[in-house]
């Protein structure tokens, strides 16, 4: 009898424990992906949830962070504005999501941050891990106790994201010369390179380390504000040279597979040999300048015996024609004493496939021309290029490249299909890419000098380029 009601009491719990459980479990409609804070140079915050919701989800309930809320905008991933409603007592929005998968809540707020004489204080509480951004120029004074678990940039300056919990951070405007503020930039140094590392497999970054162990020396040294600026230098030379050690290794590749296509029709490619093979000699020491000269040399080297190939083998070339010409010459005779002479130049409009496609090209030409010229005006609909004829100007500008890939082919034909133009996140989206990876072949594709990229609505906007051809 001693234990049937402590038994009794724990069944009891149990059972409500469970239904609370589940209740709160019912009531879990949406998960947060991600939150931004931008804090503006006035101590204001612009603040971006970006919210995952269960499917037949039609409204949701969310308590925002600060306080004085206002400017709120609520839309779905395609921009599309939803109707809220906001309680300023409970700092609680509710929203007709309309059964939408992701929705995206922006708003201002002056409660997250406060100003003492110089000195900004910003601090939350927060219930999700988050990413702040500070103003330009603000030179952090004290982390608090809590260190950024990632530190990347953004426009100059540094996005520290932080674990959910309590965060606290004091910055200055406009003053240099911080312990926190040197840490900050070598750390984010630090991650450029580890970055650039396993990205770029076998890249040379020894000057980049040596810049960076300057940097710590110095802050050891409580040389603050030259231990921050060479911290930004380390970043800043580490992005210059993962830059050129893949246009190196593009233009190697592209040297390399160009002498072997001469070297099939018996053209002279020792000259071209050598200066790969200098270029390969300052890729391995890591001078990828160099090598980019060196393999530009070699290309350049290409292109005489290009031009002059017709002409190596002008009597071969004779001897192979003769038998043709004279074929082609007995079937113009008869045909010639059978028909009439416009007759004959009916056939010939009609049969001669270099008269059609020249005549189609040079419509295409002047189409393309007419679609490009700003300042004139459309006067005939069918001046216009029609889809099929974007379709083959990329076709003939990847014929013209020749050195390029198949996914930067894929990704151009893509373009085309999209009337010209199409987002980043279309591509990736439609081929499965790293956004990393994405990132390169667009680089490439737009030192090729066939694309071109726009921001628009911080979205890259990828445009392809083709009247440069």
């Amino acid at each position: 009898m001693r234990l049937f009601g402590p038994v009794i009491v724990l069944i009891v719990f149990v059972i409500l424990s469970g239904s609370i459980f589940d209740k709160a479990f019912s009531q879990i409609q949406y998960q947060v992906n991600s939150v931004f804070i931008g804090i503006l140079s006035n101590g204001d915050s612009i603040v971006q949830y970006d919210l995952r919701l269960k499917s037949n989800t039609s409204e949701i309930m969310l308590p925002l962070i600060g306080g004085n809320i206002n400017e709120i905008l609520v839309r779905n991933y395609l921009s599309k504005y939803l109707a809220y409603t906001f309680n300023s007592v409970t700092n609680e929005i509710k929203i007709n999501s309309q059964n939408e998968s992701q929705i995206r809540i922006t708003y201002q707020t002056p409660d997250l941050v406060n100003k003492q004489e110089r000195e900004w204080s910003f601090l939350i509480d927060s219930a999700f891990p988050f990413t702040v951004k500070l103003p330009n120029d603000a030179v952090v004074t004290n982390l608090g106790e809590q260190s950024p678990s990632l530190i990347r940039k953004l426009g100059g300056q540094n996005l520290l994201s932080f674990d959910k919990g309590r965060i606290s951070i004091d910055y200055v405007i406009g003053y240099a010369g911080t312990r926190e503020q040197a840490t900050i930039s070598i750390n984010s140094a630090e991650l450029d390179l580890a970055k650039a590392e396993s990205e770029h497999l076998g890249i040379n970054l020894g000057s980049v380390k040596d810049i960076l162990l300057n940097a710590k020396t110095a802050l050891n040294q409580s040389n603050f504000i030259d231990a921050e600026r060479l911290a930004t230098n380390a970043s800043d030379l580490s992005s210059t040279i993962t830059e050129s050690f893949e246009v190196s290794k593009d233009m190697m590749s592209n040297a390399t597979r160009k002498i072997e296509e001469f070297q099939d029709m018996n053209v002279d490619t020792s000259q071209a040999s050598e200066f790969v093979s200098k270029s390969n000699i300052e890729f391995s020491q890591g001078n990828y300048p160099k090598a980019i000269e060196y393999a530009t040399l070699a290309l350049n080297s290409l292109d005489v015996p290009r031009q002059e190939q017709p002409f190596l083998y002008s009597s071969t070339a004779y001897l192979l024609l003769i038998p043709l010409a004279v074929s082609v010459g007995f079937f113009i005779l008869r045909k010639y004493k059978r028909k009439s002479n416009s007759q004959m130049q009916d056939t010939v409009n009609k049969n001669d496939p270099y008269n059609s496609d020249n005549q189609t090209n040079i419509y295409k030409e002047n189409s393309f021309i007419e679609q490009q010229s700003p300042g004139k005006e459309q006067t005939n609909a069918e001046v216009t290029p029609e889809k099929s004829n974007l379709q083959n100007f990329v076709s003939d500008a990847i014929r013209q490249k020749g050195n390029l890939k198949p996914e930067e082919k894929d990704i151009l034909l893509y373009i085309s299909e999209k009337e010209g133009a199409a987002f980043e996140g279309e591509i990736r989206n439609k081929f499965i890419l790293p956004k990393t990876s994405l990132w390169r072949l667009i680089k490439r594709l737009e030192r090729e000098n066939l694309i071109e990229v726009t921001k628009i609505g911080g979205q890259n906007l990828i445009k392809l380029k083709l009247s440069h051809q």
